[in-house]
């Protein structure tokens, strides 16, 4: 039996986090929300980002299907977007009918979201409490609903307006324009626009109290107008991304160094010799991806960065998705200042073990508690070296990751090959003794690294490891008590060809005492795994375990269900890939058990049935068409039940069967080639080769890249 009052008291006692929200939330609803103890988490919550006290999507879509809570007034933040194959978003929710969001302080309303930001501008004024607003991928088509925005008076007590970020690029769509009339000085501290949009407010002195800005730069004309913009001297954070030409060339699935796009270093060299950025602290610069490479600003854009005097002052610097490689970025380092300097992201710019040589060459980063190495080409001896040559006693945050690449049905990894031995070296490392989060994502790792690291007496304040994306292909039972489990909080071994027999190794664990999420999406947990998660010592603590993508049968789900023991879950994700060669039939009813409340009493989402990952699409609820509209009729079924099914894409379903016209045998022989899980084993080889080998050619300068031009 669960004490939700002490449940309660340990989620505020614990670190903040969008999950420690919605764990907090659900435990007061199972204490029935005595407002005297939900006033009590509003005091508490003070302390915590108001971003992390997130509404997520299926609240939203709870609340517009006639569901509603008292915990929604603790609410500050909402993120009306599912980001799911076959949902539909929520309508964003109109103040004036629905005091529930009164209190809300951040709207993020995800990618291409004009009819929420249409909503959004029809309401504004009637946000009263709202002060951030985030928005991406807007088009030209957005332009008049922009303009209507920028002319409502709400607009000016906005601290955070972002419309467009450095993550975009320009090549799909125009971006419209954003020029808010002269008037009154507005309270924004932080702005993300196109530069001849940010020039603008600049230089209309409608914001006085700027100090952060996201900025796309289209043309040496605009970094120079930008440039010449005195209010950027009292910035103090500054990401940047200069999309002023594209190239576009790619070998198919196959790794290149990328493309130099000449036109950005001409704009980043015009940007940084006249920019005064006196003021910063934190500069972000980003390129764009390109298959299995990168495009933007090449070494003489960044050497201008460098010759621009800025990198000593910074605390945090972030280079990304740029084609660079190791001589560039040795310049960077020399660059920053190693006494001075938090935080340090150079991802994706292929950097191989040359880079580790150049950290060993500084020596020492006395205050560095962030470092992101993720998506090179590192191998074991770089990654030892950086564990071993490199002194970073501060250091908190290690991403050493490669690409996972999206869903394994149709998608591949980019692997950083650091392998079993980079795993070992910071199993053992003076410097792994603070990290508190690592992530080890497509990096080859196998079992003798993750013994390595489960069992590390080094990594003493560890609560998150990542080895998603690695051929595992085994837990081993004697890491029962292995001393990891002391601290960790969560745990990723998605795509880890783990099956059952690993999953039954995985529940010997009997104490993990700060565990609260597990993920193993996309491996081959049948019924038997299944069962041995429903009598695990440790599931009814959990608050978040996935299951997405695996071939647990009927009466694995019943086991799992009737136990009742996942007490605190919050999310179930069931769903299957339609080439899941063990997926459920597409008219084949989920087991009741699955949605009866009583098995999952905490849960606030669910997601069940056959998705289609390469289109989007949703081929299954989970339900025939006839029992999933009586059970989003019905009365007496559970809210986050009703919300995934009033919420589908109707369009691709096939609730009471189908196929896609072969014969039933060609069906099921065409899935189970196509099934990830039949060469996983192979196709994890044959890509830790391939980057080991491109490794090995960019450290001899064999670039090979671009390819000599046709006659």
């Amino acid at each position: 039996m669960i004490d939700y009052d002490t449940e309660v008291e340990r989620v505020l006692d614990g670190p903040p986090s969008k999950l420690a929200f919605r764990a907090l939330c659900a435990a007061l609803a199972r204490a029935g929300s005595p407002p005297e103890l939900v006033s009590l988490c509003d005091r508490r919550l003070a302390s915590w980002p108001d971003a992390v006290r997130e509404a997520p999507w299926s609240w939203l879509a709870a609340l517009n299907a006639g569901y509603t809570k008292p915990t929604w007034q603790l609410v500050r933040s909402l993120a009306p977007q599912s980001a799911r194959n076959g949902i539909v978003d929520p309508a964003l929710p109109d103040p004036r009918s629905q005091p529930e969001v009164r209190g809300v302080t951040h709207l993020d309303l995800g990618w291409y979201a004009s009819d929420h930001l249409a909503a959004l501008a029809e309401t504004m004024d009637h946000w009263e409490n709202l002060r951030s607003i985030r928005i991406a991928g807007l088009t030209g088509m957005d332009g008049e609903l922009l303009a209507k925005l920028a002319g409502k008076p709400a607009v000016r007590r906005i601290e955070s307006l972002s419309l467009v970020s450095v993550r975009e690029d320009m090549w799909h769509f125009e971006k419209p324009s954003f020029r808010p009339p002269a008037g009154r000085p507005w309270q924004l501290r932080h702005a993300g626009l196109r530069a001849p949009d940010l020039v603008h407010l600049m230089r209309s002195r409608l914001v006085p109290d700027l100090r952060s800005a996201d900025v796309l730069v289209c043309g040496v004309d605009e970094a120079q107008d930008l440039a010449d913009c005195e209010e950027l001297a009292q910035l103090d954070r500054l990401a940047i991304g200069f999309r002023c030409g594209k190239n576009g060339r790619q070998p198919l699935w196959k790794p290149y160094f990328g493309n130099v796009i000449d036109q950005d270093d001409d704009a980043c060299e015009a940007f940084f010799a006249r920019a005064d950025l006196a003021s910063l602290r934190a500069l972000t610069v980003r390129g764009t991806p390109m298959g299995l490479g990168r495009e933007g600003l090449g070494a003489r854009g960044v050497d201008a960065i460098v010759a621009g005097g800025v990198l000593p002052r910074l605390t945090e610097l972030t280079l990304e998705l740029l084609p660079i490689g190791d001589a560039t970025i040795a310049h960077v380092l020399e660059g920053i200042d190693h006494d001075r300097i938090e935080k340090l992201t150079l991802a994706d710019l292929v950097a191989t073990d040359t880079t580790a040589v150049a950290f060993g060459a500084a020596g020492a980063f006395p205050n560095l508690r962030h470092l992101d190495l993720s998506r090179n080409r590192l191998g074991a001896q770089g990654a030892q070296q950086l564990a071993t040559d490199v002194q970073m006693p501060a250091l908190e945050h290690l991403d050493l990751s490669g690409r996972e690449g999206g869903s394994p049905y149709y998608g591949r990894p980019d692997v950083q090959p650091i392998g079993d031995p980079g795993a070992k070296a910071w199993a053992t490392s003076h410097n792994a003794t603070k990290l508190t989060y690592l992530k080890l994502s497509a990096t080859g790792l196998g079992r003798d690294g993750l013994v390595a690291l489960m069992k590390s007496e080094r990594l003493q304040k560890l609560s998150t490891l990542d080895l998603s994306w690695n051929p595992v292909g085994s837990w081993p039972a004697l890491l029962w008590n292995a001393p990891l489990w002391r601290t960790l909080r969560t745990l990723n071994v998605a795509e880890c060809d783990l099956d059952d027999d690993d999953v039954e190794a995985l529940a010997t664990t009997t104490s993990a005492p700060c565990l609260r999420s597990v993920a193993l999406d996309y491996n081959s947990v049948g019924s038997r795994g299944a069962r041995a998660l429903a009598s695990w010592a440790v599931l009814p603590q959990l608050w978040e375990l996935n299951l997405h993508d695996n071939i647990i049968g009927d009466d694995g789900l019943i086991e799992l269900a009737t136990s009742q023991a996942a007490q605190l879950l919050l999310e179930l994700d069931l769903e299957q890939d339609c080439w899941n060669a063990r997926a459920r039939g597409y008219g084949t009813r989920l087991p009741a058990e699955i949605v009866d409340q009583a098995s999952f009493p905490s849960l606030d989402a669910m997601f069940l049935g056959i998705v289609d990952e390469y289109h989007g699409a949703r081929y299954s609820s989970g339900f025939p068409s006839r029992i999933r509209e009586d059970l989003a009729s019905a009365s007496d079924t559970r809210p986050e039940l009703v919300a995934f099914l009033t919420h589908l894409d109707m369009e691709e379903l096939q609730d009471d069967g189908g196929d896609f016209g072969d014969s039933d045998d060609e069906w099921e022989s065409e899935r189970a080639d196509s099934d990830f899980r039949t060469e996983r084993a192979a196709r994890h080889a044959e890509l830790i080769d391939e980057a080991r080998d491109f490794a090995r050619r960019m450290t001899e300068g064999d670039i090979g890249w671009p390819p000599p031009e046709g006659p």
